[in-house]
């Protein structure tokens, strides 16, 4: 089958870190690459700045600053693109980091900033705000976290943000969550001017923020959520790991694929529930989620010879449609392949499995975290420096040609420049330490 060349373009040269977020990475025009300034995925507490890549003219330009040089914190990364406008969320620390007191997963928050790229003259880090509103009151109203977010991921509509969440009072037990932005210029004391920010223990965020499930022995954790399209309901897809129910099981836990259907009236939570105090999960130690969330488990995989999600760690994938969701799971000889796993009516009753099948036909294990095309439905992977390109339509599978002699080590998934121009992705040029930026069209 012929293949597809890619003339391979390094895009940054800094003596630093330059580390891509394994979605929403591209600005909603296209031209811009957002980042932070990681050289690896664990050196958030000491990575200070987040920046971005002008690919008409290779500019770099510097968006936010910590302005600290602290091993402790307060932190940022993981930055993504509001689909619509230019505005931004990331993970930050909270700002009264040190020693005794530093950035850990329960202490941080979904920072937004809205910022012009293509204007040099303005000041991005004038005003941060945070997404959602944070306290440490044992009881706290709707609409309140009480520990740290992550993994920030906008709905298509831009209204709606999803993460990972620890709870203060409960850090052992990850969950996933949402917030409601209404207004993104708003101008609400939830601003704080910076040099230095202060977002420490409590404040005020711009957002409604909830939990889709609490913890408990059935589902012991949730994380790798996704947005699912739908014409009217709001769906998160997401891994929750389960008690391993096979006879011989090798792990106690495995990762199983489920789905959160919030009712068609969620949009209203934040006026239905104002003011008012959730009733406390009977752990007594996290909070509530939202009445009327309809949570389905999608696949049941106990009795294959590998259950659970397996490979790299990854984020599920939704097509665009609404109708598939995309994982890795491995065939029973044991390769990491590429499942998809089919989305249940919001008005069935039935409890059936829904339909899973392999769609990727690689014989070597897939290595790296796969990453799709909104705008076409394409799914790209790697085995080791191979790369794939899967039409997810059509089932084909197209092979890319590339110099894998100019890089070291590929970071992270390969993903998609918009309008299907090309890919772009994170690697190390051999000989150096540092992570920098690739792109390359595909021909």
């Amino acid at each position: 089958m012929p293949g597809l060349q890619a003339q391979l373009r390094q895009r940054t040269f800094g003596d630093y870190g330059h580390f891509l977020n394994h979605r929403q990475a591209i600005s909603h025009c296209g031209r811009y690459l957002v980042y932070d300034t990681r050289n690896a995925d664990s050196d958030i507490a000491k990575t200070t700045r987040i920046e971005s890549l002008d690919l008409n003219d290779n500019s770099v330009r510097i968006l936010y600053d910590t302005h600290s040089q602290s091993i402790h914190g307060p932190g940022v990364g993981a930055v993504v693109c509001h689909p619509l406008r230019s505005t931004l969320v990331f993970i930050h620390g909270l700002t009264h980091c040190d020693e005794l007191q530093p950035y850990a997963m329960t202490r941080r928050f979904g920072a937004c900033l809205h910022v012009e790229p293509s204007d040099p003259n303005s000041n991005p880090t004038s005003k941060l705000v945070s997404i959602e509103s944070r306290s440490l009151q044992t009881t706290i109203p709707w609409g309140v976290l009480r520990g740290g977010t992550h993994a920030h991921s906008f709905s298509p509509d831009g209204r709606w943000i999803s993460f990972t969440y620890n709870d203060a009072l409960a850090p052992e037990h990850r969950t996933v969550g949402f917030a409601i932005v209404d207004r993104w210029d708003c101008d609400s004391d939830a601003r704080t001017e910076l040099h230095p920010p202060k977002f420490e223990e409590e404040f005020k965020g711009i957002g409604w923020a909830a939990l889709i499930l609490v913890p408990d022995q059935a589902i012991e954790s949730a994380r790798e959520e996704c947005w699912v399209p739908h014409p009217t309901l709001k769906q998160l897809a997401f891994l929750g790991r389960v008690p391993n129910q096979s006879q011989n099981p090798d792990d106690r836990w495995i990762d199983e694929v489920f789905l959160a259907q919030l009712p068609a009236h969620a949009d209203r939570w934040p006026r239905m529930l104002d003011q008012q105090t959730p009733v406390a999960h009977r752990s007594g130690a996290q909070l509530a989620s939202p009445p009327g969330i309809q949570i389905r488990r999608l696949t049941h995989t106990e009795s294959e010879p590998y259950p659970g999600v397996q490979g790299p760690r990854h984020w599920l994938m939704a097509s665009t449609c609404g109708t598939w969701i995309y994982t890795l799971r491995k065939d029973p000889q044991g390769t990491v392949r590429i499942v998809r796993v089919s989305v249940p009516d919001a008005q069935e009753d039935s409890q059936e499995d829904s339909n899973s099948e392999w769609i990727s036909n690689n014989e070597e294990s897939i290595t790296h975290p796969p990453a799709i095309d909104a705008a076409t439905g394409r799914i790209s992977y790697l085995t080791g420096k191979r790369l794939t390109i899967l039409d997810t339509t059509t089932g084909q599978e197209i092979p890319v040609a590339w110099d894998t002699d100019a890089m070291d080590t590929i970071v992270g998934p390969v993903q998609f420049l918009g309008e299907s121009r090309g890919i772009f992705w994170n690697a190390r040029p051999f000989g150096s330490p540092w992570l920098q930026i690739w792109t390359a069209l595909l021909q």
